[in-house]
């Protein structure tokens, strides 16, 4: 396919959500890939540096595209089409990498889990609880027969970030060990409570509802959200017959919440194959490699989120959240809190209730690593939020100290490593202070937009 075709067919794209389908000739798939914005996404398939794509347009004649409700739709629908086409270039843009794949359990409570290696999950390791020596717990290999797998998925992080979401709705149980009390997925709503407890009744309402759960987690991921919906609101119309108006409203509220999800949440990241400068992109991964080195990450901080808090004496006390994506200051990721913390010196306070409120926000992409200003204590802080609002997400934090003249002086890891800021290269040093001192911009930048309405 030459440019100027693809160019063409590209001006007759929506810019909506769905996949884009590259086909030879006998209408012979190549490659799949599904957007977030049709047009924008291909449009980066017309100055692309990389070769294998640009065998790909080679071989290619044709460009079809199927428009999604939402990018959720968008990740689902590429996830069936795959299945189905198996095209090769899906295969060799991969780079070798696995796709990723929702598991389901056969047990009395299902678990939901991913996986890159479906082959293998009948030897996932688990705590079982009642396998004791020495009246310790031990690790065992704990086998799972008939295992269903729902995919491939070729974005782990918009899979995660989706089952995040849905789990709000369809609470399920991740524990790996029984346990007698309630578990804090349970007082956080992500857990229906009785399904990892040691003593449950499988004859128990609750127990009917987690079979229903999990039940609509597979439909909604293997494509059939809206029979799914239409099949709510058949029972809510026969429990409404029934005077069971109760439960016909917590059904309506389930129905209302997915409807919101696929509407409203922004999973996909739109993958940028246009290098305008590749100098400068190999520059920032570069930088990038370096920071997580440095600071003990298996995986680059594509997307790093920085925060900073503005007030005197507590009055007209704000928040701000910055984003770096890939290094470069993602404006349209910003987000602005005004703090309602009464404490008027506790500046750790406001940085729980910022972080807690942006962590119940999962529709909102999640970064690699967080950047906050303050030491051990703003540190801390930021860890225990991780831990309570999103214990499953491995990400990495670190804390930017300052000296009395507000001048950065070391970075503190979230393994408690203490790194002073010249021992560190002069790229990565660089990125930090910017990534501090833009979230210091834009959090004074608010506060002073609120104090200078109060004085009107």
């Amino acid at each position: 396919m030459t440019i100027i075709r693809l160019k063409e067919r590209i001006k007759k794209l929506p810019t909506k959500p769905g996949i884009y389908l590259f086909k030879k000739s006998q209408n012979k798939t190549l490659y799949i890939g599904k957007a977030l914005n049709l047009k924008n996404r291909l449009k980066n398939y017309l100055k692309t540096p990389d070769t294998r794509i640009q065998q790909m347009l080679a071989e290619a004649n044709k460009l079809d595209y199927i428009e999604t409700e939402s990018d959720i739709e968008a990740l689902i629908l590429e996830s069936q089409y795959i299945k189905r086409f198996r095209p090769d270039f899906n295969i060799v843009l991969k780079d070798d990498k696995q796709y990723s794949f929702v598991v389901f359990t056969d047990e009395k409570y299902p678990k939901i889990f991913t996986t890159h290696q479906p082959q293998n999950v009948s030897s996932i390791k688990y705590l079982v609880s009642g396998i004791k020596k020495n009246k310790k717990i031990q690790d065992t290999k704990y086998k799972i027969q008939n295992t269903k797998f729902i995919g491939p998925f070729t974005d782990a992080g918009a899979l995660k970030t989706t089952l995040r979401l849905l789990r709000r709705i369809f609470p399920y149980c991740t524990c790996k060990q029984l346990h007698n009390n309630y578990c804090l997925n349970y007082h956080i709503g992500k857990c229906i409570g009785d399904c990892c407890l040691k003593k449950s009744d499988v004859s128990s309402i609750e127990y009917l509802v987690y079979k229903k759960n999990i039940r609509a987690m597979k439909e909604i991921l293997s494509g059939k959200k809206s029979s799914l919906i239409k099949r709510f609101e058949r029972e809510m119309e026969n429990l409404s017959d029934k005077k069971e108006y109760e439960k016909a409203l917590q059904l309506q509220n389930k129905i209302k919440k997915l409807k919101r999800v696929f509407e409203n949440a922004q999973i996909i990241h739109n993958t940028r194959y246009i290098i305008q400068d590749t100098k400068t992109e190999e520059y920032s991964t570069n930088i990038l490699k370096q920071l997580a080195k440095i600071v003990g990450m298996n995986l680059l901080p594509h997307r790093i989120e920085a925060y900073d808090i503005a007030n005197i004496q507590g009055k007209f006390a704000v928040g701000a959240m910055v984003v770096f994506t890939d290094g470069i200051p993602d404006k349209n990721q910003y987000r602005k809190f005004k703090i309602y913390t009464k404490s008027t010196a506790d500046d750790t306070g406001m940085l729980r209730e910022i972080l807690t409120r942006r962590f119940n926000h999962p529709e909102w992409l999640m970064p690699d690593m967080i950047l906050v200003d303050g030491g051990v204590a703003q540190l801390n802080t930021a860890i225990d939020v991780l831990r309570i609002m999103n214990n499953e997400l491995r990400i990495k934090v670190i804390a930017l100290t300052k000296n009395e003249n507000h001048i950065g002086t070391k970075i503190i890891t979230d393994t408690k490593k203490e790194i002073l800021l010249y021992k560190l290269p002069t790229e990565v040093k660089n990125l930090l202070l910017h990534l501090d001192s833009e979230a210091h911009r834009f959090a004074i930048s608010y506060y002073r937009k609120l104090h200078g309405k109060s004085l009107r």
